[in-house]
């Protein structure tokens, strides 16, 4: 081999070297430069998901606050089992926190009880406490609410129809109704 040949054939050893070496720089710089954009864009992601997670805590702050309370959640109404041991009349109320027809129905309810305060116990009874499962039976509790007016001194039971809930003015009219038949009672007796 020629000293031309030679030369021709360590230039030519040099560039695939060069060649080979720029290619592999031009790999490992992709390469880092994809790990850094997959990187950007995970944090990216992250504070997106971080962003929409509390933007979910905000609206179920939100719609806690806007929830209307619960039935129990009332501080009008008396145990049945207390009351029940009173003399006088009560309205009584079996109710289920969840029962949407029930929350609905508690500011009618509480308004009721100042209203009549004077007059009738106001009872809350809740179908899902455990205390209360004889009870619910006793009175054949199928739907919610379901209201009575409960009178110990007479052994009476008197159910509203659900009809009249909707308003304080329909059941008022049902409680006046029982009032004066109890105080004709009581002049009998």
């Amino acid at each position: 081999m020629s000293f031309k040949e030679k030369l021709q054939n360590i230039n030519k050893k040099k560039i695939s070297i060069f060649l080979l070496v720029i290619l592999m720089l031009v790999v490992a710089g992709l390469g880092s430069f994809q790990y850094v954009k997959n990187n950007n864009i995970k944090k990216e992601q992250a504070a997106k998901i971080q962003q929409m997670m509390e933007e979910t805590a905000n609206q179920q702050k939100q719609e806690n606050a806007e929830q209307p309370k619960r039935p129990s959640e009332y501080a009008v109404g008396e145990d049945y089992n207390k009351a029940i041991k009173k003399n006088k009349p009560m309205m009584t109320l079996f109710y289920a926190d969840w029962c949407g027809y029930c929350i609905r129905f508690m500011p009618i309810y509480e308004e009721l009880a100042k209203k009549y305060e004077k007059d009738m116990i106001f009872a809350k009874v809740n179908v899902e406490d455990p205390v209360y499962q004889e009870l619910v039976k006793e009175f054949s509790i199928g739907g919610f609410p379901t209201v009575y007016i409960v009178d110990p001194k007479y052994d009476n039971r008197v159910l509203l129809s659900n009809s009249v809930l909707g308003s304080v003015e329909n059941v008022s009219v049902e409680l006046d109704r029982f009032m004066k038949i109890r105080k004709l009672l009581d002049k009998k007796n």
